[in-house]
Order: C-alpha cells, then structure tokens, then sequence
C-alpha cells in the first residue's frame, strides 16, 4: 500500500462575478501516471471568512474531480442557476457546498459528498493523472467576492496498474466526464396509480417489443431476412412511429396487449413470421405436410 497524501489550497483575493451570477474557480494537481488511485480519505477545510456585496449571501459548489468540471444548465435554486453535476455523477469523487452570508464575523455552513463517516473508508477509485478542485461561485449579478480561501486534503492509495487496465479506464473516466446541460431521471407516479404499484415488476408497466403493431393488416408482420439481404418495407414515418409506439411506456395493464374482437385475449405484438399467403400465394388450409428425399433432406416446394 502506497499511501500519497495531497494537501492544497485555493486562496483568492477577489472574484468579480462581472455581469454574471457564477464565477469559477480550479486548480490543477498531477498525479503519476500508469497507477490505479484509490480515495481513502478526503476532507475541505474554510481558512477565512468570506465577504461579500451580493444580498443573498453566496453559495460555492466545490468538486475534487479527475476531470475539469463543467456547469450545466440545471439550477441550484430560483435565482441561481447553471449548478455543478450532482455528487451522484461518477467523476465527482468529492462535492461540497458552502454558504455564507454577509455576518463579517461568522463562518459559513459547509456540506460535504461523502459524509465523514464514509469518508473515513475507502470510496472512489480513478486512473487519470490529475486531479481538478473547481469551485463554482453562485451569487448575484455583478457582485463581488473577497477574501476567498479553502483548503483540501485527499489521501489516496495508489498501485501499480497494467497498460490494458490504464488505458480503458482513461477511456471511461474521459467519456463519464463530458459534461450534461441537462438531467432528468425518475418517474412520478400521481397519487391515485400508486395502488398496486408492488412486486411483481411488471405491474410497474414497461414497453411493447418492436413488433407492436395492430395485427389485422399485413403491416403487422416482419420477413425476417439474413443479415446480407435488404428489403423494402415501410416508409421512414411509418417505421419510425412504430418503434416510437414500442418504446413509449405503457400502463400496467397495457403492456402486454388489450382485448380485441379480432386478435382475442393475446398480446397484439405476439407474430411468429410473415403470412405464407403473402409470400407464396393463396394461404393454403392447413400447414402442408414435411416430404423427405431419398437421402433425407426435406423436401422444398
């Protein structure tokens, strides 16, 4: 175990928003490369009180990252808007958040990602070369921000990696690290769909396959060709629609089809393959019976 232990510190005289309400800060901390970089412990540190002439007082999201941060165009609150990732995202390996308010003599509150209890374990683990401390400053339009200074601690376990391991990891890290305007995940379920919502899963509703289609017209049924051969089926709207209507959540009661007078009680998307009548000719009264060669090889009509 190879313990590297990095104490840094971000100290600013001054930030002028200048006409915005973010301001950003970030420092830069190289690491030795070709190493596996394990966070043991980390912790942010306020080394002096900040003033400030913005009426809401100011808002800082800090984030320890192997990559830059990049705001997005999420909001903080009502009138502070473009915020950091959430601390959920998998290249913040710490967020904080600091306020304070305009008291000359009192420290601001301090939040932090991990907590300190899980920030006494072992938690992230990275293989990129550095280490960004960015901190995003939210306060009002134009004002200014004095006295700026924290201090971070990061004690991180590094081992020797091999060059395949190294290079996808650098891969992944640099692709987790492109930065989203905009996140919405979740559903929400109003008050009176809550009954029911209960193992089994699939009473949670889900997706019709692609083949979700109406069944009473031949646009109901796919030729499955090789993967060589090509065919002209549906227009581009059409097919569109069709994949859009597969991929559309559905009830729970809907998911695996409705009762029809002409399908009956079976999901509508359940086909096995194209109408022989469609391909062959008249649609023969019962599935012709299987004729063999003399050699056993079937026969083919």
């Amino acid at each position: 175990m190879v313990l590297t232990e990095i104490r840094e510190s971000i100290e600013i005289s001054s930030v002028d928003l200048d006409g915005q309400n973010i301001g950003i800060v970030q420092k830069k901390i190289n690491l030795k490369p070709m190493m596996l970089h394990r966070i043991m412990q980390m912790d942010i540190f306020q080394d002096a009180i900040i003033q400030t002439d913005s009426p809401s007082g100011v808002v800082i999201e800090w984030f320890v990252s192997p990559y830059p941060i990049i705001y997005s165009e999420m909001q903080l609150s009502a009138i502070y808007g473009k915020r950091g990732p959430s601390a959920a995202n998998d290249t913040v390996l710490m967020k904080a958040i600091t306020e304070q308010d305009q008291q000359p003599n009192r420290f601001g509150s301090v939040r932090t990602f991990p907590n300190q209890f899980l920030g006494a374990t072992p938690t992230f683990s990275f293989y990129t070369p550095t280490l960004y401390i960015t901190g995003i400053i939210h306060a009002e339009a134009g004002s200014l921000v004095d006295n700026l200074a924290f201090s971070f601690y990061v004690a991180s376990d590094d081992k020797k990696a091999n060059p395949t391991s190294y290079g996808l990891g650098m891969i992944r890290e640099r692709s987790v690290a492109q930065g989203m305007n905009l996140v919405q995940q979740g559903r929400t379920i109003p008050q009176a769909d809550n009954v029911g919502q209960i193992f089994p899963s699939w009473k949670f509703g889900g997706i019709r396959p692609e083949r979700m289609l109406s069944g009473t017209t031949a646009r109901n049924f796919w030729l499955n060709y090789s993967a060589d051969q090509s065919e002209a089926m549906l227009n581009t709207a059409t097919l569109r629609s069709y994949v859009k209507g597969a991929r559309t959540m559905a009830s729970f009661d809907e998911a695996f089809g409705v009762d029809d007078a002409v399908l009956g009680n079976i999901p509508d998307w359940l086909r096995f393959g194209l109408n022989r009548g469609l391909q062959s000719g008249p649609i023969r009264a019962q599935q012709p019976p299987r004729k063999l060669a003399d050699n056993g090889n079937t026969l083919m009509f």
